[in-house]
C-alpha cells in the first residue's frame, strides 16, 4: 500500500496511490491524487481477503510497475510504503523478490516497509482466535518470518513443530532486504501483540548493540546457496535442521509425537506402544545429529560469524536435550501404562474429564539413563548464554532449561455446560 501522509503538501507536488494485496491485487485510486479526502476513502475501502495470502513481493513489482510513468523526465520521484502484520506467502515471496527489488531499482523507487517482527529462525506464529459461535479458541497460523534467507534454528520444539512466536530481534528477510537494497527502511511496528501464542506476551526487547554481530545475511538466495557448499558447518547446519523438521514429511512420521491421550486403557495403551517405537526412531535420528555436529566442532572453531557460532551452540544443546526429554517421555509413558494416575472425573462442577495432557517437569523417572544427557545439555545452555548476552538465542537457552528435562501426563478437563443451538450456517474459521 503506498501512503501520503501529510496535511501540508499543496497542489500536485505530493500524489498519493493506494493499492492493496492479498491472494490479488487492488488499486484503490483511479490515478493518484493530493486530495486527503479521496486518500483516505481509498484506504477505508480496502477489502478483507479471505484466502489467507499475502503475495507481498509479487504485489510491491505491481505497484510499482503500476506508477513508474510517473517517474518518467524526473518530474516525480517513486516512494512505496508497505504496510504489512505478515512476512508474505513464502512461495511467492522467493519467486517475485529479486524481480521486486529490480522493478524498484530501475525507477529508483525507495521502499519503506511498516512491518512485524519476525519469528527467529521460524517461517509462522500463530493467533488466538474464539469462534463466536461454539466459543472454541482457535490457533490460527500466520506467516510471520524468519529472519534470514533460509531457516537457521530447528523447526521442532523436540516434541512436534513450534508453535512459539519466539522475536527474533529483526524483521522479516524480504522486507527488510527489500527496503535496505531501494534504500528504504524497515520500521518495525511496537505494539505488543496479545493473541499470539505462547512468546510475545511479554514482548523480549533484545539489546541493539548486543544483536548487531548478529545481523542476519542481507544477501539473495541465490548467492547464500551459491556459497552454502564452500562452508561446511553452514551446510551441515542446515541438513540437521532439514533432517529434524516436522515439514519435512519423512521425518514427520518419527518426530512428531503425541501430546494427548486417550482415556480409554485399552487405546491408551495401543498410543502408548505406538509412540515408544515412534520414539526409539527418533532417539536414533537425534544421535545421528549429535554425532554429525559433534564432529563439525572443528569448523565450529573456525567459524568468524558470531551468529553462526550461536547457531551452532544452540542447535548442539538441543539435540543433546531433545534426547534426554525423549528418553523421559517414552520410559515415563511406560511407568503409567503400568500404574496409571487416579483422577477426579470432574473438577469442578460442570466439568469432565476429556484426556490426558503431555507436560514437562523438573522430576525425572529414568535419570540413570537422562541424568548424562541433561548435564552436558545444561552446561552448553549455560555457555550459550554466557557467551551472547541480550540476544535471541540467549533467551532461547534459558527457555530451554526453564522448561524442565522430564515428562508428566495431567488432566485435561473441559465444560459440560450445552452450548445454545447455533441458528443458521456455522462460520467458517478464518485463514489470516
Amino acid at each position: 500500500q503506498e501512503l501520503g501522509l501529510s496535511d501540508k503538501a499543496s497542489g500536485d507536488h505530493l500524489l498519493t496511490a493506494v493499492t492493496s494485496f492479498g491472494k490479488g491485487f487492488l488499486n484503490h485510486t483511479p490515478k493518484p491524487t493530493s486530495n486527503r479526502k479521496q486518500i483516505q476513502k481509498a484506504i477505508d475501502s480496502i477489502p478483507n481477503d479471505p484466502s489467507g495470502k499475502e503475495m507481498l513481493c509479487q504485489a510491491v513489482g505491481l505497484a510499482i510497475r503500476q506508477y513508474r510513468t510517473y517517474a518518467r523526465g524526473g518530474r516525480y520521484q517513486l516512494v512505496l510504503i508497505v504496510v504489512t502484520d505478515e512476512s508474505g506467502d513464502p512461495e511467492s515471496n522467493n519467486r517475485y523478490l529479486e524481480l521486486a527489488i529490480s522493478e524498484a531499482k530501475s525507477v529508483n523507487c525507495k521502499t519503506y516497509v511498516l512491518g512485524r517482527e519476525a519469528v527467529f529462525g521460524y517461517p509462522y506464529a500463530h493467533m488466538r482466535w474464539r469462534h463466536p459461535q461454539t466459543n472454541r479458541i482457535h490457533w490460527l497460523r500466520i506467516d510471520r518470518g524468519p529472519e534470514t534467507a533460509f531457516v537457521e534454528q530447528l523447526q521442532t520444539n523436540g516434541f512436534r513443530r513450534r508453535y512459539d512466536s519466539f522475536s527474533s530481534g529483526f524483521g522479516p528477510y524480504e522486507q527488510t532486504r527489500l527496503a535496505r537494497e531501494t534504500s528504504g527502511v524497515f520500521f518495525m511496528l511496537p505494539s505488543v501483540e496479545t493473541n499470539l501464542v505462547r512468546g510475545n506476551v511479554d514482548k523480549r526487547r533484545y539489546q541493539l548493540e548486543a544483536l548487531r554481530p548478529y545481523l542476519p545475511d542481507m544477501r539473495s538466495r541465490l548467492e547464500q546457496i551459491q556459497e552454502r557448499d564452500e562452508v561446511p558447518m553452514r551446510s551441515l547446519i542446515w541438513q540437521v535442521i532439514y533432517e529434524l523438521s516436522p515439514y519435512n514429511s519423512k521425518s514427520a512420521k518419527v518426530i512428531e509425537m503425541r501430546m494427548t491421550f486417550s482415556l480409554s486403557p485399552p487405546e491408551f495403551v495401543k498410543q502408548v506402544r505406538i509412540e515408544q517405537a515412534k520414539a526409539k526412531l527418533y532417539l536414533q535420528y537425534l544421535q545421528r545429529a549429535e554425532n554429525a555436529m559433534e564432529e563439525a566442532a572443528s569448523l565450529r572453531e573456525k567459524e568468524t560469524s558470531p551468529r553462526w557460532q550461536a547457531n551452532y551452540d544452540l542447535i548442539y544443546a538441543q539435540i543433546i536435550a531433545y534426547q534426554a526429554r525423549i528418553y523421559e517421555y517414552a520410559a515415563f509413558l511406560e511407568m503409567f501404562v503400568r500404574k496409571p494416575k487416579v483422577v477426579p472425573l470432574a473438577k469442578g462442577p460442570n466439568t469432565k474429564l476429556v484426556h490426558w495432557d503431555i507436560r514437562t517437569r523438573k522430576e525425572l523417572v529414568a535419570a540413570s539413563v537422562s541424568q548424562p544427557y541433561i548435564d552436558k545439555a545444561t552446561s552448553m545452555f549455560q555457555q550459550v548464554i554466557q557467551d551472547n548476552p541480550g540476544t535471541p538465542w540467549a533467551e532461547r537457552a534459558r527457555v530451554e532449561l526453564a522448561r524442565g528435562f522430564g515428562i508428566d501426563l495431567v488432566p485435561d478437563y473441559d465444560s459440560t455446560i450445552r452450548r445454545p443451538r447455533i441458528s443458521g450456517p456455522l462460520q467458517l474459521i478464518p485463514k489470516l
